[in-house]
């Protein structure tokens, strides 16, 4: 079921992008909601899981630190930056962004595993990241397409960051990690996640400046991020 529902979002996210507009208010504030939802599921269930293990802060940083290196890789577009090179696939942010969507399916893998036997665990990490994916994958798509590719590699592209996420949550269900490794691997996968969700929060804002519809666009997206944890 997570991974059907993940694989449908971004499938979703791509059709979006004949609808949507990149630089169309709704997609800035789509984005915006997403990094909102993420971030209050952060702050709320993944954090005060982590900073249960005495090294947890540590491991939070190693995952800031990776993003940053994913970042540099795939320039951007987990968190909304569009760079158009025609006729070109762009090979490297793809694949910063595909490593990225499986440590994010690795997250929820982990996450499930720790509370297998927790039947009140809320489902608030399934969905943010669920959530976020939909306007990221409206921005590859778009991307892709306006490289001027043809249709099999805009497809190719779509299906193959479609997949990410299932093969990193499948990965992290049916590995046989040591228990004793599962906080510092959610502890990694929250920095990764953090420096994303405040990355959007601050970059969908133009000059970091924050109008009234984007202010309660974000108080709804933390809001249900309460409700879901």
């Amino acid at each position: 079921m997570i991974s059907l529902v993940l694989f449908m979002a971004v499938l979703l996210g791509g059709l979006a992008s004949f609808i949507i507009q990149t630089q169309s208010s709704l997609y800035k504030l789509s984005l915006a909601f997403s990094g909102a939802f993420l971030f209050g599921t952060i702050l709320t269930h993944l954090l005060p899981e982590v900073f249960t293990n005495p090294y947890g802060s540590y491991w939070v940083l190693l995952g800031f630190g990776i993003q940053l290196v994913l970042d540099f890789i795939s320039k951007g577009l987990e968190h909304g930056h569009l760079h158009i090179q025609r006729n070109k696939i762009p090979l490297l942010p793809l694949v910063g962004l595909f490593i990225h969507a499986f440590i994010e399916g690795m997250s929820l893998g982990l996450d499930g595993e720790y509370h297998k036997y927790d039947k009140h665990h809320g489902d608030g990490l399934f969905w943010s990241i669920a959530i976020h994916k939909l306007p990221i994958a409206l921005l590859v798509a778009t991307a892709l397409r306006s490289a001027r590719l043809s249709s099999w590699k805009v497809i190719s592209g779509i299906l193959i960051f479609a997949i990410c996420s299932p093969l990193g949550n499948t990965y992290a269900i049916n590995t046989n990690f040591n228990h004793s490794f599962f906080l510092p691997l959610l502890g990694i996968a929250a920095g990764l996640l953090l420096h994303v969700s405040t990355t959007i929060l601050f970059e969908s804002a133009s000059n970091h400046q924050f109008n009234a519809v984007k202010m309660v666009v974000i108080a709804v997206g933390i809001s249900l991020s309460l409700f879901f944890s």
